[in-house]
């Protein structure tokens, strides 16, 4: 449940250029000891983009690839067989699932739990009734809202991790598309680095990780579109080792009666959140990323701030209706904001 606006990589030692695309890559000669390999497959319903430089760096880069297909698989409940299709299936039934699906929910439900439900992995059915990318698009009536709502808690999910099984109420949904892009993104990276990669950016529908810094030993750059003006930036970031994940209202939207309604939905309303149009994350690990740029977004400007500065190793870039813009405070000294 994720909109990630485009995100400008920069991998030279030029200023932040025009957008083209998703992604801009301004290109320079690794050193010599190194092989490079840049490759851009269609991956969780977006492009994903991976760029590697170090000792066979093409095989490297086709490894972490699978392993994205392999996450994809495992945890999208868009695909028959997945462990997530599978819970979904049999609602209202203890379901076993691998260590690695256990592991992934705990985290998701850590986050639903630290940021009050705002994010919440029970939304499938919200999304289903909401239909973004579909036709037609339509405001669902309030009771067609109230209906589903009464499926959509966290607190509902049992989740026992020392037999390895997992049961949901008959008519709830499980949706991880909030975090497991991230993790995917955290997966291949971790596959890259066995393979002997020492400098490489992973980019995936906004989801971007770097490793280690570019191969002049500088820090990449990254500049994070504003999300009403298709050419500018709001900020660029320097990264080494570090992750960054952007939620916004931009992409997946209409509007009726003059009113935008895009694709990040309260679980506690419903409806389209409202107050913000920007989060951006910045930390360590893309999952973890990636789940809060939706809490925070859900949360707003006012608790959404409380919540990013009570956590160590995580920063966050707000931007609300007024396009007024915070930074956190460990962040002021990696973003430039413009």
């Amino acid at each position: 449940m994720k909109n990630k606006y485009i995100l400008v990589v920069v991998l030279a030692l030029v200023v932040i250029g025009t957008v083209i695309g998703a992604v801009v890559m301004h290109k320079r000669s690794p050193a010599q000891s190194l092989t490079s390999a840049q490759q851009t497959k269609f991956l969780m319903d977006t492009a994903v983009e991976i760029r590697a430089f170090g000792p066979d760096a093409e095989a490297a880069v086709e490894a972490a690839f699978a392993e994205m297909a392999r996450v994809e698989q495992l945890f999208s409940r868009h695909l028959e067989d997945s462990a997530v299709s599978q819970i979904n299936a049999h609602a209202g039934e203890w379901v076993t699932v691998a260590p690695e699906v256990v592991a992934l929910l705990e985290k998701a439900l850590y986050y639903s739990e630290i940021s009050s439900g705002a994010f919440d992995i029970t939304v499938g059915v919200l999304i289903d009734l909401w239909n973004f990318g579909g036709s037609p698009q339509r405001v669902p009536a309030d009771e067609e809202i109230a209906r589903v709502l009464a499926a959509v808690d966290y607190t509902a999910v049992e989740l026992d991790a020392d037999a390895g099984r997992v049961r949901i109420p008959v008519g709830t949904i499980i949706d991880l598309g909030g975090i497991a892009k991230g993790y995917a993104v955290d997966r291949a990276c971790q596959v890259l680095k066995q393979h002997g990669i020492t400098s490489g950016m992973i980019y995936a529908g906004g989801d971007i990780t770097t490793i280690g810094s570019k191969p002049d030993g500088s820090s990449w750059r990254v500049g994070v579109q504003h999300p009403r003006q298709s050419n500018s930036l709001i900020a660029v970031l320097e990264m080494t080792d570090s992750s960054i994940v952007t939620s916004g209202d931009y992409e997946r939207y209409f509007f009726q009666d003059n009113i935008r309604y895009h694709h990040i939905l309260d679980p506690q309303t419903g409806y389209p959140a409202q107050g913000l149009i920007s989060v951006t994350v910045y930390g360590g690990d893309a999952a973890d990323a990636d789940a809060l740029s939706t809490a925070l977004f859900v949360l707003g400007w006012d608790k959404g701030k409380e919540l990013i500065e009570s956590l160590a190793g995580y920063e966050a870039i707000l931007m609300d209706t007024s396009s007024n813009v915070w930074v956190s405070s460990g962040l002021r000294d990696l973003a430039q904001i413009l």
